[in-house]
């Protein structure tokens, strides 16, 4: 007997009256507090069933497809509800449980994952092995029903707030650099972690380096095969930027319409002001058509259930890009008052827009630096030589 999936239109009209009646939570400004109300509407999103749309059943997911996931994220960002808390589960970490995990792994780790009960991190990166993820020196080694694991981590988004760490760890020294990678599940309550938060510019202190001081980690938690971790990253890494450009251009789409309500809110400010302000909205305005053509092809590669391809380095690029653009042309315009908290040039909210121009700076570095996403597309999409 077969189930009649329910239409996009049908389950837009649905998403839209969930999302109306459902008053989504104001996020406070410091860390703690945003991370406890964000949690909370995790858990509020699961229980009325938008977790895990795309998900299989079997996973705990709603069984629909990832049209359907990027309809509420749509219906989400225009309603100006925030996202929950665990993304990088969500979208990242928990389709590799989900395609590569054990019946114990997707049994005790998916459920918890989806309703927020459990927060994960992501320990791909180190000091010395960023970009280059493959030159990765954090050792795992075997003893007896455990691995063994020393090293370090940087840039783990709140690490230091997690139940739990996807890890990347070197199994094997003898083989090329990829061969030797495993993919561990790791308990953040472990001894021997240490998780410390790094300020960045913006002031926020998501981000941790994590020590690892001969931490031991079950063989229960190895997801995949002994050395098979690197393939593994890659479905990870395909996941996370293909979903991250999708929402990402929505959340861009929705900031520049509230930069133009808030200028037209504060009416003329002179010909030559309105004449910038109307040149750089422009600006941002072309910029945010020329992604939105890009990610009709992304659109196109997940309903056709590709996975990971070299194409995600396009979208990650354009977007590094065009997220750049549309907040420094919008923070162009506050002036030198984008360092006054409280003030509201033309209009703008300064403490905003300032925060979106630092943070959209780091759009080019996290997730794949864009100089790295250049070497993938001339190597693998245009056939070009190495180096």
């Amino acid at each position: 007997m077969t189930t009649q999936v329910e239409s996009l239109d049908s389950f837009r009209t649905r998403a839209r009256a969930w999302l109306a009646e459902a008053e989504p939570p104001h996020v406070p400004l410091d860390l703690d507090g945003r991370f406890k109300v964000l949690r909370q509407w995790q858990k509020s999103l699961f229980e009325a069933g938008w977790i895990g749309i795309a998900w299989s059943k079997e996973a705990g997911g709603q069984g629909l497809s990832h049209m359907h996931q990027l309809v509420f994220v749509e219906e989400l960002v225009r309603a100006r509800a925030p996202q929950p808390i665990g993304l990088i589960g969500l979208d990242v970490v928990g389709p590799s449980i989900d395609l590569y995990g054990s019946d114990w792994q997707r049994a005790e780790l998916l459920p918890r994952l989806l309703s927020g009960d459990d927060i994960w991190c992501q320990g791909f990166s180190e000091p010395s092995a960023g970009s280059d993820l493959a030159s990765l020196r954090t050792r795992a080694v075997v003893d007896g029903d455990d691995f063994v694991v020393s090293g370090q981590k940087v840039w783990t988004s709140w690490a230091h707030m997690a139940q739990w760490c996807a890890l990347l760890v070197r199994t094997d020294t003898s083989v090329r650099k990829q061969a030797g990678i495993s993919y561990l599940l790791v308990d953040m309550t472990s001894p021997g972690i240490t998780t410390s938060p790094i300020e960045q510019m913006t002031g926020d202190r998501e981000f941790c380096e994590v020590f690892f001081d001969e931490v031991r980690v079950p063989r229960q938690n190895l997801l995949g095969s002994l050395n098979e971790g690197w393939s593994i990253a890659m479905h990870t890494l395909g996941t996370e930027r293909a979903g991250a450009t999708l929402r990402r251009r929505v959340e861009c789409e929705v900031a520049l319409d509230d930069a133009v309500t808030q200028l037209r809110q504060r009416g003329a400010n002179g010909p030559e002001a309105d004449r910038r302000a109307r040149a750089a909205i422009g600006r941002a305005h072309v910029a945010l058509r020329v992604l939105d053509a890009q990610t009709r092809q992304t659109t196109a590669r997940l309903i056709a259930d590709a996975g990971p391809t070299p194409v995600d380095s396009v979208d990650k690029l354009l977007l590094n890009e065009i997220e750049q653009i549309v907040f420094s042309e919008i923070a162009g315009l506050l002036g030198p008052l984008r360092a006054v908290p409280g003030s509201r040039p033309h209009g703008l909210q300064s403490e905003r827009w300032a925060h979106e121009h630092l943070y959209s700076r780091a759009a080019s570095i996290y997730g794949g630096t864009s100089q790295i996403q250049r070497n993938i597309i001339a190597e693998r999409l245009l056939g070009l030589p190495r180096g």
